[in-house]
């Protein structure tokens, strides 16, 4: 295994690594060093040489077995204390207690601390030093041997400033790991199956793993689909279901694993791993034919999923955290892609049904009216008047029709063009004359006298909406006269269609036209709907909609 890679993920190597340094450092110290003069020497050499003999079973732990290097850190920590105590007392060296080698052996036990167990490990090891220190010095002061207090007191106080400075550390340490995805190809929101295998690959690359496999869930959906990569082959299968399904349904922090001896380490929290054994089933991990390895579960808004990998070299809970930021941005990850296909969806949803309003507003309104003039020219056939001028009449309709159907689709083809302005008072004058002439009605139109320029898409909004309630007064109103008035008050574009005929059946408000409703909706206006007249026989109606408006220069 690469050095940079040990020193990357590997913290138990480095931790057992140092303390089998120190201590046979600190053994040469005692058997060579002519120096070193020691309280009980028989003693102190059976001590110091039984402390050299457990931390090599420490290394070997470390590096052979994850469990074991995990179990063994608390028991550690405590005899390294013993073992510092000791040195201070057993090392008659009153000019030197805390300084030199201890005050490096007391910064190797906060650094173990910082990386075990976090803040409160510091603050644990930080306070049984300080009484380790004192212990000791006590007790060669009751002895006639004691440390020079000004030494002393300076060692102590480079002691609290070490710790409190891997305390800040240790604050800082909590930060979380940092892996990111790889962007698939493909438009977003039609990538699912891209984003999983993207993952999968990235999951081999950040864990150094030989194989991972991903089990997802996606909503009420019954099956599960399975993606699995072992020395580079990539499978697929849609699996039904299963025990794996009750298991994807559970949440799980990243736990590394030994099914085979009923081994498993959790972590649910940052320096909060939670070690026992269990022979519960891991059913990926049973379809994987994986004995070893680490699992984590991630969800989504639509999702809920597992990820399993294994084939790590030396594999340690230094491994935990880097899985636990893999599958948050795994989930991440799905929920961009979900949150696409959505906004894809709600787009195609809003395009469609813009188009149905045009479509009703303008073509089933205007063949609707068709059907009233080719009534009324048969009844002028019938009664022997030349149909010429109605039939001229009826082509200019259709060409004008024409026309406005060709410029929604252009804009269709373009998209709006809301950088352009229109005058929305001229639009209105001309619409006003098409229709009177279509629906056989007398429309009048009160707008102000200059030009009006509002955006292109408004201009074209405000007529559609206009066209759509002539068409409904004269149809469903049965009226013979309508008003179109058109007010602007600098921020608030108002526009009030008003006729004479019988008016909208029972309350107006629950009889909103919804093509009429759906745009003012969509422009951030408002429609009210009232009685026109007191006349209980014809009372009319009015229809007031309110748009907001910004005026071109």
């Amino acid at each position: 295994m690469e050095i940079r890679h040990m020193y990357a993920r590997r913290s138990g190597k480095v931790l057992a690594l140092c303390r089998l340094t120190m201590a046979a450092m600190f053994m040469a110290g005692i058997v060579f060093s002519p120096d070193v003069a020691l309280r009980n020497p028989g003693i102190t050499r059976i001590l110091a040489g039984g402390y050299v003999f457990w931390v090599i079973i420490l290394a070997c732990a470390a590096w052979t077995d994850w469990w074991y290097d995990c179990r063994l850190a608390p028991a550690a920590q405590v005899i390294d204390f013993v073992a510092f105590a000791g040195a201070i007392y057993f090392t008659e060296r009153p000019q030197g207690v805390l300084t030199g080698p201890f005050l490096v052996f007391g910064t190797f036990l906060l650094l173990v601390a910082l990386v075990r167990w976090g803040t409160i490990g510091v603050a644990t090891t930080g306070m049984g030093l300080f009484f380790a220190a004192i212990v000791p010095a006590g007790m060669l002061t009751l002895g006639g041997a004691a440390p020079d207090p000004l030494r002393f007191v300076r060692g102590l106080i480079c002691m609290v400033v070490v710790s409190m400075l891997m305390l800040w550390l240790a604050s800082r340490q909590r930060g979380r790991r940092v892996v990111t995805l790889p962007e698939p190809a493909g438009p977003p929101g039609a990538r699912r199956n891209r984003v999983l295998a993207s993952a999968l690959r990235q999951a081999c690359l950040t864990m150094g793993a030989r194989g991972a496999a991903l089990a997802v869930a996606w909503g009420d959906e019954p099956w599960i689909d399975l993606l699995i990569e072992d020395d580079g082959r990539v499978t697929s299968e849609r699996q039904g279901p299963s025990a794996l399904s009750t298991a994807l349904a559970m949440p799980a922090p990243p736990t590394l694993f030994d099914r085979q001896r009923a081994r498993r380490i959790g972590l649910p929290a940052e320096h909060q791993l939670v070690i026992e054994r269990s022979t519960a089933a891991i059913p990926l991990a049973e379809i994987c034919g994986v004995n070893e390895g680490i699992l984590a579960t991630f969800s989504s808004v639509s999702s809920q999923g597992q990820l399993l990998v294994w084939g790590i070299p030396a594999m340690a809970v230094d491994d935990l955290p880097w899985m636990s930021a893999l599958v948050r941005e795994i989930g991440l990850a799905l929920d961009r892609e979900e949150m696409a296909t959505l906004a894809k969806s709600s787009a195609v949803a809003e395009v469609r049904n813009a188009l149905a309003r045009d479509l009703h507003d303008s073509v089933v309104q205007f063949l609707a009216g068709t059907m009233f003039r080719l009534e009324a020219l048969r009844r002028r056939l019938r009664d022997g008047k030349d149909p010429e001028g109605e039939i001229v009449a009826m082509k200019e309709a259709l060409r004008r029709e024409q026309a406005q159907l060709r410029v929604m689709i252009d804009r269709l083809r373009r998209g709006e063009d809301g950088d352009r302005a229109a005058d929305v008072t001229e639009e209105l004058r001309s619409l006003v004359e098409e229709m009177s002439a279509h629906w056989r009605v007398q429309i009048r139109f009160d707008g102000q006298t200059g030009p009006l320029p509002v955006p292109i898409h408004l201009a074209y909004e405000l007529r559609q909406m206009v066209r759509e309630a002539v068409a409904n007064a004269a149809r469903h109103g049965q009226c013979s006269e309508v008003m179109i008035s058109l007010d602007h008050d600098g921020s608030t574009l108002t526009v009030t269609i008003a006729d004479d005929g019988v008016g909208f059946p029972g309350a107006g408000q629950l009889c909103q036209p919804r093509s009429i409703t759906e745009r003012v909706a969509a422009l951030g206006g408002r429609v009210r709907i009232a009685e026109h007249s007191n006349n209980h026989l014809r009372p009319g109606a009015r229809l007031d909609i309110e748009v907001p408006t910004r005026i071109n220069a």
